[in-house]
């Protein structure tokens, strides 16, 4: 009975003993002077290395390394796919790039958000300066009817001719200080 339960707690605790390990990435194939030889290799290249491919002969590449070294591994070490290291490599770069790219655009956002409220607030000031000024030209329009009777209508044509060219004048300059803004700083 004493020994069933200590097997049995035995086998409980075995996943939790075990331990877990990958095959490597790592793959050093030599380069030898003969297919099929077990001589002494010319040069070894590791993963990743890129070769040139100068014959096929019976599951057997001959192929020139980027040091200039020709010579045969087995087809079967070799592939036409990036390994997974460089694959690593390529996308971490690839994210890198992207993130600062993120970077960038969150603060040429944050900046054109800024630029947008000090417009705003600019064309608020804008706005009730008009405001102003159209209820100047009405009190001025106002006191000229009262002391010339016959020659009120043509004061008061002339307060609306100077008020639609305030008008004109205001929203040139208000557009040209957008336009402006926009390019920054430099005026047409």
């Amino acid at each position: 009975m004493r020994q069933a339960l200590f097997l049995l707690m035995m086998l409980a605790l075995a996943p939790a003993l075990a331990e877990t390990v990958y095959i490597s990435d790592v793959l050093r194939v030599g380069v030898r002077a003969l297919p099929n030889s077990n001589d002494v290799p010319l040069a070894v290249v590791t993963s990743g290395a890129e070769l040139k491919v100068l014959e096929r002969q019976a599951g057997h590449l001959r192929v020139r390394t980027a040091a200039g070294v020709e010579g045969w591994i087995a087809e079967v070490y070799a592939t036409s796919e990036l390994p997974a290291q460089l694959q690593l490599e390529r996308v971490t770069q690839e994210r890198d790039r992207l993130q600062q790219e993120l970077a960038s655009l969150r603060s040429s956002a944050s900046a054109g958000s800024e630029q947008a409220a000090q417009l705003t607030a600019r064309v608020g000031l804008l706005q009730e300066e008009n405001a102003q000024l159209q209820a100047r030209a009405a009190e001025l329009a106002a006191q000229l009817q009262a002391q010339e009777g016959g020659f009120a209508w043509l004061y008061y044509a002339l307060a609306l001719i100077a008020l639609f060219f305030l008008g004109v004048y205001l929203g040139v300059r208000w557009d040209k200080e957008r336009v402006a803004q926009r390019l920054g700083g430099l005026e047409l």
